[in-house]
């Protein structure tokens, strides 16, 4: 065999092996890349918890032209809403996730809201969100977002302002949260006279002369007790009333 043809034959075997070796690392990091995408899937569906009302959520799905449908959606406070001290008359779907945080929301607003075709969504943001990592214009984004998806899709968007936290539950530091409440409830006013949306205002139902929750309305730092769903509940039936 001629140098040329030793040549060639090196070639293609050096090609073979690299196509080998090729090959078998695609497989090992396609086996890394299905594993990385199960890790993503699993902390998408904990952040966003889509899968927390996915069985209650088929059948209305499946009707979803019922007069006076009304989803309440937020976190704990929503979550933990007493049936029983909802207004009549309608049928209120609760998709409250206690200790959501709001950019959570955006994620499960379509199988939790949208799919559901509500004539109207409770919006609830509770004062937890607010952090010194997190700037309060990114949590009236959220707030802006889920309530513009609403209007798009023909679901009457009823924000609600900032519950205060009780008065023994604020621990004095630099970060002034009651600052950042009123930066965010002062937004949201504006925000819906500008886009004329009607919005429920707790905070100024629960607030006393200093701006703190009242203590007879709590059950815990931000958590209304019964009486405090109560009032929640009158402020909330006066708005659906045509």
């Amino acid at each position: 065999m001629n140098k040329f043809w030793k040549t060639i034959l090196f070639v293609s075997i050096l090609c073979n092996l690299t196509i080998v070796y090729v090959a078998i690392k695609a497989l090992e990091y396609r086996a890394h890349i299905n594993e990385f995408l199960d890790k993503y899937t699993y902390v998408v569906n904990e952040f966003s918890r889509r899968d927390r009302y996915h069985d209650e959520n088929r059948p209305l799905r499946a009707d979803t032209t019922v007069p006076g449908r009304i989803v309440l959606f937020g976190s704990q406070v929503i979550e933990n809403w007493p049936q029983d001290k909802l207004p009549a008359g309608f049928e209120f779907i609760n998709r409250g996730v206690s200790a959501q945080r709001a950019s959570g929301f955006l994620l499960r607003f379509q199988p939790d809201v949208i799919e559901l075709a509500p004539e109207a969504v409770v919006i609830e943001i509770s004062s937890y969100n607010l952090r010194p990592e997190s700037s309060v214009k990114e949590i009236c984004d959220y707030t802006a977002g889920v309530a513009e998806l609403a209007l798009f899709h023909g679901i009457r968007p009823i924000p609600a302002t900032m519950i205060p936290p009780c008065k023994d539950s604020v621990v004095p530091s630099e970060y002034q949260i009651m600052d950042s409440i009123a930066l965010y409830n002062n937004w949201l006013k504006e925000y819906c006279a500008a886009r004329s949306i009607a919005f429920i205002d707790l905070n100024k139902a629960f607030s006393d002369s200093d701006g703190f929750m009242v203590r007879k309305y709590a059950a815990a730092a931000i958590d209304p007790n019964d009486a405090g769903y109560a009032g929640i509940s009158e402020l909330l039936g006066k708005l659906l009333k045509p």
